[in-house]
């Protein structure tokens, strides 16, 4: 938390913090015609309401926020089982994240708010994964009222997601061709998706389709931030297979995004990061079968439905990594599990032999 707070004062550029300082000015007072509607007035409305201390700078805002938030993150840690090494690196590399781009004041930190509150559905004494599955997707249709409109999306994909896990967690056997199965299942949900919302909300599902060229429109060179990671469409068209073809693909481009590499070492930490998301994401869809948990179970169904959903309005890798990081409350009970530790050694497994017999 530390070392990320001394980044966000000394180090890094304005352009990762455009939105926050847009919230900010917005709230102050100071914005003018760069006020802009929508979440960012929720948002400004929201700060302005619980500023109860007056704060008027960012640093401020970081400071105050990280220290708070950072104490909850502290105590979701505590309560997970002893990560391994891999785990831990990925712990500390989240809550840097964190403190970052979503412990500070703006959008994101309500993002996290409802996907702590997701956390805490799951993490309720409550067997049934029927009132745990509808808890989260009720949470976060409720956030589709007022604050991000696409997560009544969400929601919808996390019964979606779990229906079609469902199936799968009953077979006593899962191979490749099982996990092929599941996410052919899943891009064929979106799919299902488009053509219901072109009969029923054509307004809706033309914003869809047109959305990649509308951020082109929207942002162009001006954009504040700079999107110098814009996710554009590879192939140009507005059909419905050539939306579901750059859809898959901009999808796999964000969950193995090795094009961060080639633009320069900066951009390697958010490649790593990604990366042991996707692999923890796929080693649980390849065990689906063992999750017997059912807070683990259900928080499955959520982050992949999230991600679905996602893949859907993200302009930039950078807004994909930070609006990802904000999940981390879910994030942490996919990835602090048995399930996900690195399988022992034989020199560890006879070291914890002697040590249970000891005991």
């Amino acid at each position: 938390m530390i070392v990320a707070k001394l980044m966000v004062v000394f180090l890094l550029p304005d352009k990762y913090f455009f939105d926050n300082n847009r919230i900010l000015n917005m709230m102050n007072g100071t914005a003018g015609d760069t006020a802009w509607a929508g979440s960012y007035q929720v948002a400004a409305d929201l700060f302005a309401k619980i500023n109860v201390l007056e704060f008027r700078t960012m640093i401020q805002w970081t400071i105050f926020m990280g220290l708070i938030f950072s104490i909850l993150v502290f105590a979701m840690v505590i309560r997970a089982g002893a990560p391994d090494l891999l785990q831990t690196l990925f712990i500390l590399a989240t809550v840097g994240l964190l403190n970052i781009y979503v412990f500070n004041i703006g959008k994101d930190i309500i993002q996290f708010a409802f996907f702590f509150a997701v956390y805490v559905i799951l993490t309720l004494p409550v067997k049934n994964s029927v009132v745990k599955v509808l808890g989260s997707a009720a949470v976060l249709y409720y956030e589709s009222t007022f604050f991000r409109e696409y997560y009544i999306l969400i929601a919808a994909l996390i019964l979606v997601v779990y229906a079609i896990l469902l199936f799968f967690r009953s077979r006593e056997q899962l191979g490749i061709g099982s996990v092929g199965w599941i996410i052919l299942l899943l891009f064929a949900s979106i799919y299902a998706m488009m053509i219901v919302s072109r009969a029923i909300m054509p307004d809706e599902y033309t914003q869809i389709i047109q959305l990649r060229a509308g951020y082109d429109d929207a942002f162009g060179e001006n954009n504040g931030g700079n999107m110098n990671t814009a996710i554009h469409n590879w192939i140009p068209g507005e059909s419905l297979p050539i939306f579901m073809i750059n859809y898959v693909l901009n999808l796999l481009r964000m969950l193995l995004p090795f094009e961060l590499v080639i633009r320069g070492a900066s951009y390697l930490p958010f490649f790593v990061f990604q990366i042991m998301v996707t692999a923890y994401m796929l080693n649980l869809i390849r065990k689906i079968n063992q999750v017997h948990d059912a807070s683990l179970f259900i928080a499955i169904c959520v982050f992949i439905g999230y991600v679905l959903a996602s893949a859907l309005f993200e302009p930039d890798f950078g807004s994909w990594t930070r609006h990802e990081s904000a999940t981390f409350p879910v994030l942490l009970l996919l990835i602090l599990n048995p399930l996900q530790r690195i399988p022992l050694t034989k020199e560890e497994r006879m070291i914890k032999g002697m040590l249970e017999g000891q005991a």
